[in-house]
């Protein structure tokens, strides 16, 4: 499924995986979480994060999870006319708690990123992509309501086993959250 915005295409697949499989995973990253520090150093945002200092691809507990996710992102591909097979260049974990979130980014040096929620309790913050054209645009005057093709901003409000995919230029960040468990989320980037 494609949901147009800005028109930006972002591509979300729900279960992913079954509830059973996600909560393996989960476990799996909380039982290893005291013995890998957090990374994503220079990041602004307070969550845990395993970017820099865990390759989640190079671990033949995710194999699954990335080769179908990889499937997925050629997919994705085709709706820009690509033929080209993409590869996963990195892979980490974010860990958010109550009050954590994750400042606007985009993923430089790829093309096509992603975002995959193995728990997503309630509360947890969610994924908030702006649109390309802002703030360098002008939108239209006197707008009476809000449309996909006029809107600065688009949210998804993750769920468990839920996939998006996205070009890795899209500004995009997570929202506090008032989740008092963690929500578990695998990041990758595809070249």
């Amino acid at each position: 499924m494609i949901d147009e915005w800005f028109p930006t295409a972002i591509y979300r697949v729900e279960n992913l995986f079954p509830k059973e499989q996600n909560d393996t995973w989960a476990e799996y990253i909380q039982t290893n979480r005291e013995e890998i520090p957090s990374g994503g150093k220079g990041w602004l945002g307070n969550m845990y994060n395993t970017f820099g200092v865990y390759e989640l691809t190079k671990d033949k507990t995710f194999f699954p999870l990335v080769n179908k996710i990889n499937k997925h992102v050629i997919e994705y591909s085709k709706s820009f006319g690509s033929m080209a097979m993409y590869t996963p260049l990195n892979a980490w974990v974010n860990i958010a708690g109550k009050n954590n979130y994750q400042e606007y980014h985009v993923h430089n040096n790829s093309i096509f990123s992603c975002a995959y929620y193995l728990t997503s309790p309630v509360g947890c913050g969610n994924i908030v992509f702006e649109s390309p054209s802002e703030p360098d645009m002008m939108l239209p005057k006197n707008i009476v309501n809000s449309t996909k093709f006029n809107s600065p901003t688009c949210s998804y409000e993750p769920k468990q086993g839920m996939l998006l995919i996205f070009r890795s230029y899209l500004r995009h960040m997570v929202q506090h959250g008032t989740n008092e468990k963690d929500r578990i989320s695998i990041s990758m980037n595809f070249i």
